[in-house]
């Protein structure tokens, strides 16, 4: 049975918003045509070519009319920019043109690269931009650490194509309100294989380009994916976008109800050994511009110290349960869980937070805002990376699908934990 690659659906979408022309017969896998060259594509020809395995990507058989260019990139992160007064804040305004923008402007684009681009922009709005704002501040950074004019714009194009194998998966897995299953999972952490197998085609973007979308979610502490990298084996440049990514999920498109309280730069500290500190300084430095111009616009909130409390419990719980794991038979995923999860609690205690004692930690700060602010920025911080450990444990060492009475005692807890974790991020302010 053919399960369609989703991505079928948004470039039929895309040709009912704009004209799409085959420039070459579009075949199966078994050599049937499809679509024959100079034929229009629609959402008319969505069952036709859903219903077959297709002999080589889409992107490669079609061409749009007012594709996506160099020079509109520029022009989109320019619009951007106006339109967005946070990510403007964050930025040296004398690096915008020449460091941001001037690269932009040169991304070497082929014809199936800037295909690809205009369904993401005409159909994926949201996530286009994403790249985009993940782009600039990636750019921001590259300038503060003078890195040389060719590789500011290889980590612009490595931007622009960061999520770009998301739209090859099912869009209600970003949607779901509900737990995801494990299977949705490696969905979502397949994203940057299916982007860097695409860029692999193009001798122009491989291996520096495609190698930094590959391990932007590669971490140098061994906890990311796809293949656990660590050290130096993830590349400057894909340290740079992961680290841009996560300031621009925290800081500009994250929506907290807590108000200006929350704290990036504490965030971002935290995450200083995931990054490297080269890198995250330059990112503290524009949350506190963005901050302090928003201190002068607006009143603060509060923090619900009740909730606070009730998610530093858990984790102290989940703490405790991980000191009981046997790692003596050198089991490797036991070994995995205690050792993150020991990082993680001296990563907190390097900023001042001692995790495992929230009473005391609490009594200490009393109703002072910003240390309340900063406890709560990391504890929402610590709550997402320990799922994203437990997360992580399962993809690599356990199958989906094992009915849960013969899963093993370790595997129980970690679905627990994953699940505690998640119900705890959903608790409002």
């Amino acid at each position: 049975m053919i399960h369609p690659d989703p991505y079928i659906k948004l470039v039929t979408e895309l040709g009912d918003l704009r004209q799409v022309t085959a420039i070459d017969d579009i075949r199966s896998d078994r050599g049937i045509a499809l679509v024959k060259r100079g034929e229009l594509v629609d959402s008319s020809k969505y069952d036709r070519l859903a219903g077959h395995k297709l002999l080589r990507p889409l992107d490669f058989s079609l061409a749009v009319e007012n594709r996506v260019t160099a020079e509109k990139l520029m022009r989109d992160g320019k619009r951007l920019l106006h339109d967005e007064p946070e990510l403007e804040k964050a930025i040296d305004r004398r690096l915008i043109q020449r460091d941001l923008l001037t690269p932009l402007g040169t991304v070497p684009l082929e014809p199936q690269l800037g295909f690809k681009l205009t369904v993401c922009r005409e159909c994926c709005v949201d996530r286009y931009h994403h790249m985009m704002r993940v782009a600039l501040i990636a750019l921001y950074v590259a300038s503060r650490l003078r890195w040389p004019a060719d590789d500011r714009q290889e980590l612009a194009t490595a931007a622009l194509f960061l999520d770009l194998g998301e739209m090859h998966l099912e869009s209600s897995i970003f949607t779901s309100r509900q737990p995801l299953s494990m299977a949705q999972h490696q969905q979502i952490y397949s994203h940057p294989t299916i982007a860097y197998q695409f860029l692999k085609l193009f001798p122009s973007y491989h291996p520096r380009i495609s190698e930094a979308v590959h391990q932007h979610h590669e971490r140098l502490d061994g906890s990311g994916y796809p293949n656990a990298l660590s050290g130096n084996d993830v590349t400057p440049a894909a340290r740079v976008l992961g680290a841009a990514e996560l300031f621009t999920a925290i800081r500009l498109e994250r929506q907290n109800s807590s108000g200006r309280l929350f704290s990036t730069a504490e965030v971002l500290r935290f995450n200083s050994e995931r990054f490297g500190k080269d890198i995250i300084v330059p990112l503290i430095e524009a949350a506190k511009r963005i901050d302090g111009a928003m201190e002068k616009e607006s009143a603060t909130g509060s923090i619900n110290k009740t909730i606070l409390q009730a998610r530093m419990k858990l984790l102290n719980d989940i703490l405790q349960g991980a000191d009981a794991i046997d790692v003596s038979g050198n089991d490797e995923m036991a070994m995995f869980i205690v050792q993150q999860l020991k990082r993680l609690t001296g990563m907190a205690k390097r900023c001042g937070f001692d995790l495992r004692a929230p009473a005391k930690l609490l009594n200490i700060i009393g109703d002072e805002e910003r240390a309340l602010s900063e406890l709560d920025a990391l504890v929402r911080e610590m709550i997402y990376l320990v799922q994203s450990t437990a997360r992580e444990a399962l993809r690599r060492w356990v199958k989906d699908g094992v009915p849960e009475q013969e899963q093993q005692p370790l595997t129980k807890w970690l679905r627990h934990t994953d699940l505690a974790l998640y119900s705890a991020g959903l608790l409002s302010q």
